[in-house]
């Protein structure tokens, strides 16, 4: 109990000394609030014991004034974990040596705790998808005349250890009051590329960076895949063993797998093209590559079924929307139908084999089917009108979509600095804020080591005006 209390004060701070109270000259009898501790509960630790020195009286005022704040939560039973409830100026400071933090005011930091929920680790996608609102190109700025696409890996450590730290000496989550209900690892890149190297060498896979920001975050995180090339057998194994990785472990669990099927992908798209240009053949056959690929994208994510770990994300436009010929719902069951065909052949070739890989029992083709069928049946027509699909559909004055995304362009980052609720932070470090029909810059940027290089532009409809620390009062 002693050394519980002992680690829970006297944290690990770097720059900071601290006068330790001698424990061994303390017991229980001696301090009665010890018989009822609790490490939630910091109300009932005695007085004598926070007889701490920072280095600063600022640091002194800051712990008197967390405890204060605590002890009258608990009286008012309201819950302590929730950084919107304190003044920000008395917890100026106690970011103070935190390096991912440098430079950075409390009122930033909670702005961006509040509506951290892409933390992107690599820029571009293969896929390019026509309705796609981040407008994703595949990479090609590489580590060279100072332009990246992908985040080193030590930054992505320093600032899950940084937020790490800060909830330490908050003694609270400060992503717990946050307004999005789970994170990802991407904003215009695909899941089932994504992975990182360390500087010996030690590469870290989906789950370990995924399970990284869990730890700090307490939520959900994505993982969402378009697919990847069926010859690509690089990606094919690195998707087996991570499957394979996440059925058997629970530490997974917090993890959403999800399979994004639909008519915008930029194979189908050719098929479309190709269709309007009365040329067939080549119409069946780039509709034939996509519906295989994603057959076998199906085939190899289907173990996660078993545990309901299989999401899948249907997205078309309405029947009714003009000049969207091969894009619309209807469309899209098509496709379904097609590349279910497939999967069952998939399917009863592997239960046949020698050796099954994943149809290990005759009723597994017929319950894994059922499921797919279940999950894709529900199709979101319901799409954000921005990014590419503003360049696909022609507009249109009544729709719906168009009516929705002019209610949400304000061009003005005041009133989006108060009411955007989400925003990613890009792999050098910037902070953006959207509502995914328009983004802003802002004047936060974390100290990574890439600070300063460049990336790829920042969609959807990024705003030259910056929302500054001034807006934020």
């Amino acid at each position: 109990m002693i050394k519980s209390v002992q680690n829970h004060i006297f944290y690990n701070n770097p720059g900071i000394e601290s006068k330790k109270i001698p424990f061994k000259n303390y017991y229980k009898n001696d301090i009665p609030q010890l018989n009822n501790y609790n490490e939630n509960n910091l109300n009932l630790l005695p007085q004598y014991m926070y007889q701490i020195s920072f280095g600063s009286n600022d640091r002194d005022k800051i712990e008197i004034y967390l405890k204060k704040q605590k002890k009258k939560f608990a009286q008012n039973s309201v819950s302590y974990k929730n950084i919107n409830l304190y003044d920000l100026n008395k917890l100026e400071g106690i970011q103070k040596d935190i390096e991912i933090f440098e430079n950075l005011s409390m009122k930033q930091i909670k702005l961006l705790a509040n509506n951290m929920t892409e933390i992107a680790l690599q820029r571009g996608c293969h896929n390019m998808c026509c309705h796609c609102y981040a407008e994703a190109m595949p990479p090609s700025y590489k580590w060279e005349d100072n332009k990246i696409n992908k985040i080193d890996f030590d930054d992505f450590n320093n600032l899950c250890n940084g937020f790490k730290e800060l909830n330490k000496r908050l003694g609270f989550n400060i992503l717990s009051s946050s307004n999005n209900k789970y994170n990802t690892l991407f904003h215009d890149s695909d899941s089932a590329f994504i992975y990182l190297k360390d500087k010996n060498g030690k590469t870290y896979d989906y789950l370990d960076l995924a399970k990284m920001l869990y730890d700090i975050s307490g939520k959900e995180i994505l993982f969402d895949t378009a697919g990847w090339n069926i010859q690509d057998k690089e990606t094919q194994d690195r998707i087996e063993k991570l499957v394979s990785k996440a059925i058997n472990s629970k530490d997974y669990d917090f993890l959403r797998f999800c399979i994004s099927i639909n008519p915008f992908h930029a194979l189908y798209n050719k098929a479309v093209k190709y269709q309007k240009a009365h040329n067939f053949e080549k119409e069946n056959f780039f509709k034939e590559i996509y519906t295989t690929r994603m057959a076998n994208v199906l085939f190899t994510m289907s173990p996660l079924i078993k545990d309901n770990k299989l999401e899948f994300i249907a997205r078309a436009l309405d029947n009714n929307t003009k000049n969207a010929d091969g894009y619309r719902e209807k469309d899209l069951i098509e496709i379904y139908k097609d590349i279910l065909e497939k999967l069952e052949v998939l399917y009863i070739n592997d239960f046949n084999s020698s050796n099954p890989k994943i149809i290990k029992k005759k009723d597994d083709i017929e319950n894994n089917l059922k499921y797919i069928k279940k999950g894709i049946e529900e199709i979101n027509t319901n799409l954000g009108y921005s990014g590419r699909l503003k360049k696909l559909v022609q507009e249109n004055k009544k729709s719906k979509i168009t009516k929705l995304a002019k209610e949400n362009e304000f061009n003005n980052p005041l009133k989006a600095a108060h009411s955007f609720k989400e925003g990613l932070i890009d792999i050098n470090g910037k902070f953006y804020l959207t509502n995914w029909y328009e983004t802003y810059p802002t004047d936060i940027e974390l100290n990574y080591k890439n600070k300063g290089k460049i990336t790829a532009p920042i969609s959807p409809s990024l705003r030259s005006e910056i929302i500054t620390k001034e807006m934020l009062k």
